[in-house]
Parts: structure tokens; sequence; C-alpha cells
């Protein structure tokens, strides 16, 4: 029987599909309208959809993977669930507090969002534990059942516990949890020992409202749409794609809902991570352009950086994710005049409802979409294969009225100055990722994808002198894609502050086969065994009296005092290479101690097309594109029909159900063996193909 691997990706305008069949390497992709009062009949339609369109049952279906915005959105639009914080006695505005850092320096009147949870729904239980584990001041179970009955008085059904040091000792945490179970049996709890057993007391309790305010609601639609796949008859269990690029299961998702908050946008970085290491290029730079949004990632040796220090609307969460960096430059971008007269694009989106004014759907503010369609770069007669028409006339009428009048200027000049400054938006992104971090974006290939990206790519990367441009074979739904990827990942953490001269090797060795033996037996649960499981170890570590740790990673074995003077130097060397200095006679101390258990998955590789006789390129059509101020006859190629090899040189139009790559002239672009098109200047070498 055959065996199909499905991707889904949630986003705001669409959900994307994409189907693989494991033995013949085939990929089929679709897209069909999001529903976000439920997420989930979108998913299901188009999960029919595909499989009808397939001839796939349901019982061939071996895995499937699912990119949710539900997190994401609940925390971004504050509709969450009510929830409640049980914490230390006198850190109650331990969340309002915070670092106390500005969100703009020099504006007096800047001002964080509002704690999830608010002052009245924060309760502080009599209790203390030292940061050695030492219990000063046993918990008050009295008055902590006080607590928790007034919780249940006030209808509250999810609560929070993050107690003083409770990484180091969780007893109390625990009992907690017990006494809200007795109390209020079918309640939402989080736990910060089993989210984020780590020091920082902001950061920890953040991160557990977090998941607290999000989980009531990824609970339910997890649950719902667990029980439409089983109604629909398909084999595999509901997996969910988590923000550091791994799966979990929809039971972990439901339980540690935090991790899902970048789900889409990870499985975007990991399409670079598959694009890397099927054409062998090891550097890559990742940017998925939206409607809304710009999601950049920067990928070394294959491998994307993960950081534990990100906000989400301006909330910390100390969870392991990709490192992404969000930009507000999307195809609904607008662009505007602000009062000195100058041009402004974005961050404010028209979004998907009422959209750019070319959909056609009530939208009066011109866009970055809108100026692609005025200079020809988008196809007149609609985007998804002309499924969605496109308003060329609205869009002109806009741009005049809005842009060009004020500024005396043409229409053709106000749509080029658009797509000027999101530009330039996009390189401040992509600069940020790699100029302010050390790396040379000449060193690295860009990989634009989303339905936007590729119609920009090759302006951002001629800005900065990136000589190789690679569009995926399904640029528009390539998180989908990306997804499937992944392999099964579980991340554990344990706080362990020590010296490395003093270090006790015994103990740290300790503490790592527990973080080991608990991964293993996760992944035993959901079915991994033997070479299947990879368990990696790393040590966050940083100078005595630093703000800020670096992870090192720590090779498998018995430790020893050799072996942690390895892991010393190792951090001097990785200091050296981030900050441009090291203090190799300072005092090196180990902060938190790390271990990420893996569940390998069978290899996804696409197809390897055939070889065929690329013959002379065919264009499917010609329209003018303005370049330069400058409208130009231009051909139009279809996608699906370029044959490996076959060079299209610019200035060309490349289209596709899902996107439209723009070449422009003096660059060519060449389909590879995999159906990536590898676009490079007319003058740079041919490279070794995969």
């Amino acid at each position: 029987m055959r065996r199909y691997r499905l991707g889904v990706d949630t986003g705001g305008t669409f959900t994307d599909l994409c189907i693989f069949e494991e033995g013949s390497g085939n990929v089929v992709t679709t897209k069909v309208p999001s529903t976000p009062s439920n997420p989930a009949l979108a998913v299901v339609n188009g999960i029919r959809r595909l499989i009808d369109k397939e001839g796939v049952s349901p019982e061939q279906l071996c895995f499937l993977i699912h990119g949710t915005t539900v997190a994401t959105n609940a925390l971004l639009e504050h509709k969450g669930a009510a929830t409640a914080l049980l914490t230390t006695e006198g850190f109650e505005d331990v969340l309002h507090i915070g670092r106390q850092n500005r969100p703009k320096l020099y504006d007096f009147r800047a001002a964080r969002p509002a704690p999830i949870v608010s002052r009245s729904s924060r309760f502080g239980v009599p209790e203390r534990i030292l940061h050695t584990g030492e219990i000063l001041r046993p918990l008050d179970k009295t008055k902590a059942r006080r607590i928790v009955a007034l919780i249940g008085e006030r209808g509250i059904r999810s609560i929070a516990i993050s107690l003083l040091h409770s990484y180091a000792n969780p007893v109390h945490e625990r009992e907690l949890a017990d006494l809200v179970a007795e109390a209020l049996p079918g309640a939402h709890v989080t736990v910060s020992a089993d989210v984020l057993p780590e020091f920082r007391e902001y950061e920890r309790t953040s991160t557990v409202c977090i998941n607290a305010y999000v989980m009531p609601k990824v609970n339910d639609y997890v649950a719902h749409l667990e029980r439409r796949m089983k109604d629909m008859g398909i084999a595999s269990d509901l997996y969910i794609m988590q923000s550091n690029g791994g799966v979990i299961t929809a039971r972990t998702a439901r339980r540690i809902s935090a991790r899902t908050v970048l789900s889409g946008p990870a499985g975007g970085a990991l399409t670079g991570v598959f694009i890397s290491r099927t054409i062998g290029r090891p550097n890559v730079v990742t940017i998925d352009m939206g409607g809304t949004s710009s999601d950049i990632c920067l990928i070394e040796g294959g491998t994307p950086r993960l950081t534990t220090e990100s906000e989400i609307g301006g909330y910390p969460i100390k969870l392991p994710m990709i490192d992404i960096n969000t930009i507000g430059a999307g195809g609904g971008s607008i662009a505007y005049l602000d009062p000195g007269g100058a041009l402004r694009v974005g961050p404010e989106s028209a979004g998907a409802d009422p959209g750019p004014v070319c959909y056609g759907r009530g939208g009066t503010e011109p866009t970055v979409t809108d100026a692609n369609l005025v200079l020809g770069r988008l196809s007149p007669s609609g985007l998804l294969g002309g499924e969605m028409p496109l308003d060329l006339e609205a869009a002109a009428r806009a741009m005049e009225e809005k842009i060009a009048r004020p500024l005396g200027i043409d229409v053709i000049r106000a749509a080029e100055g658009i797509l000027s400054v999101v530009h330039a938006n996009m390189i401040r992104g992509i600069r940020r990722v790699s100029v302010e971090r050390g790396h040379d974006p000449r060193e690295f290939i860009l990989v634009p994808f989303g339905g936007a990206g590729p119609m920009h790519g090759v302006d951002l990367a001629r800005a900065l002198n990136m000589k190789e441009i690679v569009v995926p074979p399904h640029p528009g739904i390539s998180s989908a894609v990306g997804m499937l990827s992944a392999d099964v990942r579980h991340d554990y953490v344990q706080t362990h502050i020590e010296g490395s001269r003093e270090a006790d090797a015994e103990r740290i060795q300790s503490i790592f086969e527990e973080m080991e033996a608990r991964g293993t037996e996760q992944l035993r649960q959901e079915g991994f065994s033997g070479p299947s499981v990879v368990l990696i170890r790393s040590a966050d570590m940083r100078y005595v009296r630093q703000s800020y740790e670096l992870p090192v990673p720590v090779t498998e074995g018995t430790l020893t005092e050799q072996s942690l003077a390895a892991i010393t130097e190792d951090f001097h060397r990785l200091h050296k290479k981030a900050y441009g200095y090291a203090r190799n006679s300072e005092t090196v101390e180990f902060v938190n101690l790390r271990v990420v258990a893996l569940g390998r998955l069978p290899e996804f590789r696409g197809a390897k097309r055939s070889a065929r006789d690329p013959g002379a390129p065919k264009p499917a059509g010609s329209r003018e594109v303005c370049f330069a101020g400058r409208p130009v006859k231009t051909p139009i190629y279809l996608r699906h029909r370029l044959p490996d090899g076959m060079v299209v040189h610019g200035p060309a139009i490349v289209e596709q159900m899902d996107s439209t790559i723009v070449v422009l002239p003096g660059y060519r672009a060449v389909s590879d063996p995999y159906g990536n098109l590898i676009i490079r200047a007319s003058g740079e070498p041919e490279k070794g193909r995969p």
C-alpha cells in the first residue's frame, strides 16, 4: 500500500496543504481559503480536496503534521482564556515590573503591553524555597485552598503556577497543582517545573502565563481537529509543528501549547534547511513574504539558529525557538505619506479582508500588491491561476489619488517608490540577522518564498550583493512543505549555576542523564527506539557577572574534569566568534544544562525529475512590465512547463499557481533537477549542480 505524508499550514488568507508520496517522492500542493472563525474547517476541506484530487484513501495517510496559528492569534489578539497566576507571596507583581526596559529608548510615552494576567487575578501563596532547593517556609495549604476556591468562584479555569526558585525544587508547585485538581476538576493547570525549570523569574513566569493563556483554545482546537480526522478515517495521529523546528504530538501540544506560537514560520525556516541540503549550499537566508509580514531566518552550516529570548506581541517567552526576524513588510502592507510628506510602507496591512485595492473587496489604501500589479509584475488576469481576479484600474486610481498626485509624480514612479521603500525595510531585516551578527550576506544564498517573496527576491539579492537566489518549487506553500522534513523533538532544560573550575562533573553528568532518560522514555511512548533516537547535549555558559549566556555543545559520554575544561575552551572560542573578543583568564560558569531528544523520521526528499531536452524557452505570452521607470515587453513563462536545465534570460516573469517570480534584466534563471529555480546575474559563473 502506498504511504503518504501530509503537511498543513494555516495562514490568515489561505490554508496550504502539501501531500508527499514516500515511495516516489512526488509532491502535490493545494490552497484553500482559511476559515478564521474555525480554522479546522479549512484544514478538513483542504484534506478532502487534496485526497480526492489525488485518489488517496485516508488510510494511506501515515503522517499528518499541522502548523497552526491558534496560539499566536490568541496571544496577539488578546483572545486567550481568563487566567489566574499562583506565585510566591510578595512576588505578585513580577509580571508588571518586568525588566524595566523601555520599548523605545527616547519615547517617554511608549508603553509596554498590559500583563496578560491582570493584577486582580494574581495571587500570592505563603511558601518559600531558596535557590539551593532548600525549603525555607512550607506551603500554607489552608490559605492555598482558600485562594483556589476564590479562583473557582470567579469562573477562572486556566491557572498558571510559578513559584520562586521552583526550578531548584518543584515540590510546592506539585502540591499546589494537586490542590487545584482536587478543588477544580477539569481546570487547565500549567506548572512552571513542567514548562520551564529555568531561572530568571520574570521570563519564566511570563512563559508559564502565556502557556496558561493560550492552552484552552489550543486544547479545544486540537481536540476538535483530532475528532474530525478520526471521522474521516485518517490513519495518522495528529502531529503539531512547534516553534523550535521539531514536531510534537497533539497530546504534548495540548499540554505545553506555548511551544506552538511560531508554528508556521518555523516550517518556513525548515524549507531553507531542506533547500540547503538538496542543492549543497550550507549558508542560506530565507525570507517568507506573505500578505502582512516577512519572516527572515539565517541558516549557517545547514542549521538555523535557535534562541530562547523571544518576544511575541511584547511578551517574553523563554522556550527554544528558531531565531526568526519578523518585519511588517508583506503584499498587503499599506503605502501612505507621513505628516512630512515622505513615502512610507507598512507596518499596517490591509490584511486578507478587505485586502489590497486590486482584490475588489473594499480596500481603499494602495499596497505593495497594488504596486506590483501597476508595474506589470503581477498578471491582470489574477492570482491562483486566474481563480482570484485583480482590478488593475482600481489599483491605479488609488495610487494616483493617495500617492502620485500629492507627490506630483506619475503612477509608475509612485509604484516604483513603494517597492523601493518596502525593499529598504526588507534589506534592513536581512542585515539584522546577518551583518549585525557578524555574517557577510555575500557568503549566503537567498531563498525567497511565500506568495510575494519571489517577486522581490532578485531586487533584495542585488542590493545586498548576494550572488544566488533559489526559489523553491512551491514557494507559496513552502511552510507546509518544510514541515514534512521535520523530526519529532523534545527540549529539556535544568538550571545549574556553577563555576567551571569547581564544577562537579559527576553531578552535571547525572543531570544530563536524567534529562536523557526522560527524553528517551517520551520518544519510546511515541514509537521511537534504537538509531531513530538521537540525544544532543548543550550547556548555556557565561563569564561571571555577565547577564547573557552562549550555548555550547557538549559531547556524548561520561564527563570528566578534562572534558569540562574542553567545554570551557569551546565557550571562549564561541564568545570570540560572536562578540569579537574572549577573556580566557576570566571565570566561566555553567548556567543551564540542555538536552534535545530527537525522534528521526524517514528522510523527506523530493523526486528528482528525469532529464529532458531543455530546447529553446517558449513563453506562454508577454506583457509590458516596468523596470527602472521604462515599460519593457516581457516574456511570461509558466513554471510547470520549464524543463530541467532550461535557461530563462531576464527580463522575464515566471508564473505559477501559488506565486510569481520576477527575473530582472541582467539575470538568468535555470530550473534544477529538483524543480528549484536558480537565479544568478548573467555574468556569474555556473556552480556545481545537485
